[in-house]
């Protein structure tokens, strides 16, 4: 028995519907994606789709300013130094 996550997760992610939180929705939409996808990619295409709302309703900019700290997170991640190895 593997311990690893099965790729049915991955294509059946948690239900969300309008009423979701958007931590929920979130959440959903990250174990959505494939293995090997351009996370940044991905999350940047939702932030566009999200601008138009974000301004209106609470809940749209909170989703709005998860895939904004996750795009943040993901590139400052890939702007980190090997260095720490040779800590």
């Amino acid at each position: 028995m593997s311990l690893g996550a099965s790729t049915s997760q991955h294509n059946n992610p948690p239900a969300v519907d309008a009423s979701s939180a958007p931590e929920d929705v979130f959440f959903a939409w990250l174990l959505s994606r494939p293995r090997g996808v351009d996370i940044v990619a991905a999350a940047s295409s939702e932030v566009i789709k999200l601008e138009a709302y974000a301004g209106k309703y609470a809940g749209a900019k909170r989703l709005h300013d998860l895939f904004c700290a996750l795009i943040e997170e993901k590139q400052g991640l890939a702007a980190t130094p090997v260095a720490r190895a040779a800590q």
